[in-house]
């Protein structure tokens, strides 16, 4: 088992280690320090466990990861930090293993870098385009560089299960244990201890592979979108293959469709007739009016998040907050959020120019059946640089609105709706552009830790009582939605109803499994005290989606910093937490029915007063604007929060933590 790649272990202070045989592991290689001199590891048959106490353990070292780390340092830079990621490479869904050639941010520069470090200043990024795959990766490389994150990071480590720690009586060593395997050693498990432990692995995590009747037999590669990037070569660089069917209607099914295009297959497109249809992807831009907006900061202006039936608390300031009261509850105002809902419809079809050419039945049909007002960030952007629509068009692309039945060799059967199956033949490739699974990355231990932490967990496996918590706390939260927000209960009848389950390729052939959503406060943190050992220990970043990231993930990063050390300014009422974390997940439900709300938070024209929230919550200025005209109309973004941190230090004082004065004097140096 090598440890060199995880050069900090043996530097590391108030390390302890498991001792339960007489022969020692060498923690470290001729090119890395030295173990501590007490370190003496169980080197059984088939399993190693060594107990390391850290500070803090981080799992995932993408961007909301690496932030994490940044930010915990910049308060106590001696902290005893970990990193573990089962990639070879920085970036998460940005690692170099995962790229492939168009793959772009739906983000224009400079939308996408830290408030403490720009892409200008290292030269990554071109204004007014997409940020591609290869720079998003070069970016956060060089963050964890410049914030000296890499002797932190474990690459090729994936961790497998969460221990809550139960000891007789609550010690300052009490916290989390978590297994992880190297990869290429499967068979050894090692287990790390932490006070605090950070989730950090986001919502992208478990592919949503749908089950198919007849895939064994179908002869051809079949895998998920996912794995697009290692497969690119061989599947998409492959001589022998020509025409590739796609099936999904989200945006990472237009990037499917648009590299297999681009590339020189044909292109047999599936979005399922009995699911939610295809999402809505347009242009960067859009007009209202005259005037051109970017649509990415259209949604972080307050004067449009007002449209939006938020029931987030208002931090505006009084001088504004009136606006929003006015547009619902007046008869006036609820007439103009109708009709600006009614023309941002209306705008983002001539935008997408799904009727232009009305005989043009294969690409109208990418037209999605409801106002965009109902799919949160299941939409996208068209970051790409050929016309989409001409690869329709051309017939490169074909459309297909159908439901798979089964596969057979090389051949793909649909349902028709005289009962006889119809079929496209001579598919050499299958890519599965079908989301992610609401299933967690990482499984917790004991299992009911599931329900208790407001992870998701299979509804079959709860009991009755658990059942009723959720229920009765859901019908109050609908009931104060229903009262402000009666528009959004229920949702138009023609919107299938939606529950949180894993989507399947056809209702007709599968069962759906069905899994409770995500149950955190503030989308952060469980909503309940587990235990006296791991108050306060425990946060999930980036279980959550929206349009502008890199704002929502430091104040995330930074809230969390200050859960962990007590110091938000949060009701600690057990019923207070749980009566939030219910309202908030169900407006997000019932906000969102055609995105992913159902899973998890999914703010778009929301996402401002969520930040609002946040900061609100950190004790920290929330209006971040010079005047009140600005606060109402310029939109929001990373440079806002340039400083948040150290106003937060500021006030509540910077952790020295343990170690020699001479740590924390170099630690404090290089920040």
């Amino acid at each position: 088992m090598a440890f060199s790649q995880f050069q900090p272990i043996g530097a590391l202070t108030g390390v302890s280690f498991g001792i339960s045989s007489s022969k020692v592991l060498r923690l470290a290689d001729e090119n890395g320090p030295e173990p501590p001199k007490d370190s003496t590891v169980l080197l059984p048959t088939m399993t190693t466990i060594v107990k390391i106490m850290f500070d803090i353990l981080i799992i995932g070292a993408g961007p909301s990861g690496l932030c994490a780390a940044k930010t915990f340092l910049q308060h106590n830079p001696t902290s005893n930090i970990v990193i573990l990621d089962s990639h070879s490479t920085i970036g998460g869904v940005w690692s170099k293993e995962r790229l492939y050639p168009t793959l772009r941010t739906n983000n224009l520069y400079p939308t996408m870098d830290f408030s403490d470090f720009p892409m200008k200043g290292v030269g990554i990024g071109r204004p007014g385009h997409h940020i591609t795959g290869e720079e998003m990766h070069a970016y956060l490389t060089a963050c964890a560089h410049h914030f000296d994150l890499m002797k932190r990071i474990r690459f090729n480590t994936r961790a497998v299960r969460v221990h809550q720690v139960q000891e007789a009586a609550p010690t300052s060593d009490d916290g989390w244990k978590v297994d992880v395997h190297e990869l290429g050693n499967p068979t050894t498990t090692t287990t790390l201890k932490a006070k605090k432990l950070v989730m950090a692995t986001g919502i992208l995590g478990v592919p949503n592979m749908p089950s198919l009747k007849g895939s064994e037999t179908f002869d051809a590669p079949l895998l998920h979108s996912s794995a697009l990037g290692p497969r690119y070569q061989d599947v998409l660089q492959n001589p022998h293959i020509n025409r590739v069917a796609v099936l999904g209607g989200s945006k990472s099914a237009y990037d499917t469709v648009y590299l297999a295009a681009t590339t020189g297959h044909k292109v047999d497109w599936i979005i399922r007739k009995s699911g939610r249809g295809p999402s809505w992807v347009f242009p960067s831009h859009t007009k209202i009016g005259p005037f051109k907006a970017w649509r990415e900061k259209l949604v972080t202006r307050r004067i449009f998040t007002f449209m939006s039936p938020c029931v987030l608390p208002d931090h505006s300031g009084k001088h504004i907050s009136w606006i929003r009261d006015f547009l619902h509850t007046n008869k006036v105002g609820k007439a103009i959020t109708k009709r600006f809902w009614k023309i941002l419809h209306a705008d983002t079809i001539r935008d997408c120019r799904y009727r232009e050419e009305k005989e043009d039945k294969n690409f109208s049909v990418l037209e999605p059946d409801h106002s965009p007002f109902w799919y949160g960030t299941s939409s996208g952007t068209l970051n790409y640089e050929q016309d989409f629509k001409a690869l329709v068009t051309s017939g490169q692309v074909t459309v297909h609105r159908q439901d798979i039945s089964h596969l057979s060799p090389h051949t793909i059967h649909f349902f028709a709706d005289n009962n006889e199956t119809t079929s496209l033949t001579a598919i050499d490739a299958l890519i599965c552009a079908t989301g992610y699974s609401p299933q967690p990355p990482i499984d917790f231990f004991p299992p009911e830790l599931h329900f208790q932490l407001g992870i998701p967990t299979t509804t079959d496996s709860l009991s009755d009582e658990e059942k009723a918590i959720w229920a009765t706390y859901d019908q109050e939260a609908d009931e104060v939605i229903t009262k402000r927000f009666p528009q959004l209960i229920p949702p138009p009848p023609s919107i299938p109803t939606l529950t949180p389950t894993s989507v399947l390729c056809s209702p007709k052939t599968q069962e759906s499994k069905q899994y409770t959503p995500w149950r955190l406060h503030r989308g952060i943190a469980p909503p309940t005290l587990t235990t006296s050992h791991t108050r306060n220990s425990l946060v999930f970043l980036s279980m959550h989606s929206n349009i502008t990231n890199i704002p929502r993930i430091e104040l995330q990063c930074l809230w969390s910093l200050a859960y962990f050390n007590d110091k938000l300014k949060v009701s600690p009422l057990q019923q207070v937490l749980y009566k939030d974390t219910a309202l908030f997940q169900r407006w997000c439900q019932l906000r969102s029915p055609l995105g992913h709300g159902r899973q998890y938070p999914d703010l778009n024209f929301d996402q401002l007063p969520y930040w609002d929230w946040l900061v609100a919550d950190l004790g920290l200025k929330v209006r971040r604007k010079k005047s009140v005209w600005r606060e109402l109309v310029s939109p929001y973004g990373s440079e806002d929060y340039r400083g948040l941190v150290g106003e937060w230090i500021e006030k509540y004082g910077i952790d020295k933590g343990e170690g020699s004065d001479q740590n924390r004097r170099e630690g404090e140096k290089r920040l």
